[in-house]
């Protein structure tokens, strides 16, 4: 071949690799992450084509199917090739929400003037949400068996956000089958606290805030993760130990030990009875077990409506001999709760789980926090 052919062969060798790697330039740049998940695994986003691809990975227990969006710039072209995606317009300027941690996340991001409808009141705990409603501004509109389809469709909301359960009271079906567009929302599958948290990004990129979005949830992981590391130096027999929950209508559902309620058990420096358990979520427990196990545990966490001692004790006058109800010790996470039943620690206390933390340690280990006052707990009075 010669010194010139070797030159000619090291000239295109050096081309090629010129074009890889402004091919791979290019598709960095085509494809890149739209928000960047350090807990969340219910969702992903991804920057493709000028568009954002968005997709909510099992939003209920038994899912077997994604939902895939295209958010796109308000009066941009929708790009061919995602035929499967719901498109929606960004940033959304109406929309109804099913789901009361929305309202949380909402609120945050400054993007409540967006609400224009609401499931029921009965569960928001928002002053400016109920305020909203007073005054005519947020419609009322059903939820589950209940759903006015046709008042959402009278609204002409932009999106509508729900949870789904897998159940026939699911609404979402009813509401694509009208041809409204729907955003699912799966934050409690998450099992990591600051993995519910961070599902404010997920509603910065419907509302434009995305930034807005990653500084809050920073910030709420930084404190949380700074209280957590400083609980992990305590020694193991410093941990008291703690059950949850009671029982219901012959049933008592328990946080398992891959729970965000167990993670956060171990994060404040508590020694969960049932950390041991393989499930996420909650799960019915035979009530004789409980008994056996939980009547010497220290402490006694969100025993449901329970609002004093004695409405324990009126459920079961076993309970009288836990440890927990003797020394009273019981804690509930209703101390932000409004006269019409909406719970705070539902609301905006999926973006605070610092907060919530906060309190547990309080409770746990006082001595490490000592300015702080409790906030989504109360320790139940005796009566």
């Amino acid at each position: 071949m010669g010194r010139a052919g070797g030159v000619k062969k090291r000239v295109v060798t050096v081309w090629l690799v010129a074009v890889l790697l402004l091919c791979f330039q290019v598709q960095v740049q085509v494809q890149a992450q739209a928000v960047e998940l350090h807990y969340a695994t219910g969702f992903e986003a991804h920057e493709e084509n000028g568009v954002t691809l968005l997709t909510v990975h099992r939003p209920w227990i038994g899912a077997t199917a994604d939902f895939h969006y295209l958010l796109k710039k308000r009066g941009e072209k929708t790009p061919p090739g995602y035929e499967d995606c719901l498109v929606v317009e960004v940033p959304v300027r109406s929309m109804v929400v099913l789901s009361t941690p929305a309202i949380g996340f909402l609120t945050k991001l400054d993007a409540l003037d967006t609400l224009v409808g609401l499931s029921a009141p009965s569960r928001v705990n928002s002053e400016f949400v109920l305020r909203a409603v007073k005054e005519g501004r947020v419609a009322m509109v059903g939820e589950g068996s209940n759903l006015r389809v046709e008042k959402v469709l009278s609204l002409s909301p932009e999106i509508v956000f729900t949870f789904a359960a897998g159940s026939f009271r699911d609404s979402h079906p009813k509401l694509l089958e009208a041809g409204l567009k729907v955003g699912l929302v799966a934050e409690y599958m998450e099992n990591h606290p600051l993995g519910w948290a961070e599902w404010i990004k997920y509603f910065g990129l419907f509302v434009g805030k995305e930034v807005q979005a990653e500084k809050i949830f920073n910030e709420v992981e930084q404190r949380y993760n700074s209280l957590a590391e400083k609980v992990a130096a305590l020694p193991e027999a410093d941990r008291p130990t703690v059950i949850t929950g009671a029982p219901f209508n012959g049933e008592w559902y328990v946080a398992g030990g891959k729970s965000f309620l167990a993670h956060l058990f171990s994060d404040a420096g508590a020694d969960y009875l049932w950390k041991d358990s393989s499930y996420g979520g909650a799960k019915p427990v035979d009530v004789e077990m409980i008994f056996a196990r939980g009547q010497n545990a220290d402490f006694w966490f969100n025993p449901g409506s329970w609002k004093s001692v004695a409405d324990g004790r009126a459920v079961d006058m076993r309970f009288q001999h836990f440890k927990a109800m003797e020394e009273r010790q019981i804690y509930n996470n209703n101390r932000r709760g409004n006269a019409s039943g909406g719970n705070d620690y539902w609301e905006s206390g999926v973006i605070a789980p610092d907060v919530i933390l906060a309190d547990m340690v309080s409770i746990f280990h006082p001595g490490l926090v000592p300015d702080h006052e409790l906030y989504y707990y109360t320790r139940l009075p005796e009566k």
